[in-house]
């Protein structure tokens, strides 16, 4: 019997220890070896920095890469017409606010979960999922699937003239009142021989939805309300656009109407601004000495606060599997993003200026010791932290839609009855979500 017992509990012995050697073992990177894959990416500051290290990866894995990198407007017709012939296309670019729903629909994009939580291709430690940002990783989430991992993360700040707000004791806006008071004090008011402007902010039809967004839900309202009609003619969206219009009307520049974002940060690089509302990555813009005038004097915070609270869009782009690839080509895909996103990459790209979707890289030392800007910094990390994902329409025609919004804008700034146009915007966003 003592002997039978023996026998049981050594083998049991060897049985965890041999379960214990396969839960330590080391991934195998070199698992496809000899696969080739093909990547479609947008021309980006991610691409430029790790399109020079693709051979390390392909000396990591033995994964042969194709990289096609295109300027964005043809990057997306590109990925668009390829997929929709069912070419080789394995992994690719995305931003998942703009094109997640129509390219999950179509069955472009893979699930990403199984193979994150799998030991076989993924290094679950190291790779550190909890590490990403939790509102930029919900934003490539569908109907309960990850498909997509974030390559940056982008909100928009109110970034604002430091050393004019300190001159003339003006109260850095933290309400959406504030931010007009501020705007209104400052427009028309000579500085150093120089008439200013209290705010620029896009005013250009669609281009301006993407930070008109902000607004939109910091005053309550939304894109669309919960069984999925247009809700931009709700009373709290109306006063969103009430109040945008209104900023750009009284206390914006001339021609508002046609500013997108090179418009607007020009303006305010110039000096003429008092203020500006737009992404955070344009710090690299204003802190530029060959291009602007107000370098070291830009202070930076999050959206002031309206009626609903303080809601700013949290975007992003993200690296997808295709849905069309091989089974062997979208895990060896799956591969390239692990390595693309591992920590030591993603620090390496925000040390070189793309806002890092990942934590750490904000926390590490050889980003902290050189940030000059802490205050850019915060206001970033807040954004994240209670930033809401949806800041495009959650419609399948994603463009029509923003055109139609953008006239509501374009309406409001040019004085003309808002809740008209947001109500006949509304039907046409309905007849538009049908099709």
């Amino acid at each position: 019997m003592k002997k039978r017992l023996f026998s049981i509990i050594f083998l049991i012995s060897i049985f965890l220890m041999f379960t214990t050697i396969i839960a330590l073992a080391d991934m195998n990177w070199r698992q496809f070896e000899g696969v080739e894959i093909r990547l479609l990416m947008n021309k980006h500051p991610f691409t430029t920095f790790i399109e020079p290290k693709l051979p390390e990866f392909e000396e990591k894995t033995g994964i042969k890469v194709i990289m096609e990198v295109f300027p964005e407007d043809q990057f997306r017709d590109k990925r668009l017409i390829e997929l929709n012939a069912g070419g080789k296309v394995d992994g690719y670019m995305i931003m998942p606010g703009q094109a997640k729903l129509h390219y999950w629909k179509a069955g472009w994009l893979a699930p990403l979960e199984g193979y994150m939580t799998n030991p076989d291709l993924t290094e679950i430690k190291e790779w550190d999922l909890g590490d990403f940002f939790a509102g930029p990783m919900k934003g490539a989430r569908i109907e309960g699937h990850q498909v997509g991992v974030v390559i940056n993360a982008e909100a928009s700040l109110l970034s604002y003239r430091k050393d004019l707000f300190e001159r003339f004791n003006v109260k850095v806006p933290e309400t959406m009142e504030e931010l007009e008071e501020a705007a209104k004090f400052f427009h028309k008011k000579v500085v150093d021989g120089k008439e200013m402007i209290g705010i620029t902010l896009r005013g250009k039809k669609a281009a301006a939805t993407s930070q008109f967004v902000d607004f939109l839900y910091s005053f309550g309202g939304s894109w669309t309300d919960e069984e999925g009609n247009a809700n931009i003619a709700s009373p709290e969206s109306i006063e969103a656009f009430k109040f945008y219009g209104k900023l750009l009307r009284e206390y914006g520049p001339k021609g508002a109407p046609m500013y997108h974002w090179s418009e607007s940060t020009s303006t305010f690089m110039d000096g003429t601004a008092a203020m500006i509302f737009d992404a955070n990555v344009f710090k690299s813009l204003y802190e530029n000495p060959k291009e602007s005038k107000v370098v070291g004097k830009v202070g930076y915070t999050t959206i002031p606060a309206g009626p609903g609270g303080k809601l700013p869009h949290v975007s992003n782009w993200s690296l997808a599997v295709s849905g069309i690839a091989t089974p062997e080509c979208q895990k060896a895909t799956w591969l390239f993003i692990q390595w693309a996103t591992s920590k030591e990459n993603v620090l390496g790209t925000f040390l070189s200026g793309v806002p890092a979707g990942r934590e750490s890289s904000w926390n590490d030392p050889a980003f902290v010791s050189t940030d000059k800007t802490p205050d850019w910094t915060k206001g970033s990390l807040d954004s994240f932290a209670i930033g809401q994902p949806q800041w495009n329409p959650p419609v399948l025609n994603v463009s029509e839609i923003r055109d139609i919004v953008g006239q509501v804008i374009v309406d409001s700034i040019e004085g003309k009855d808002v809740a008209d146009s947001a109500k006949k915007a509304a039907g046409l966003m309905n007849k538009k979500m049908e099709k």
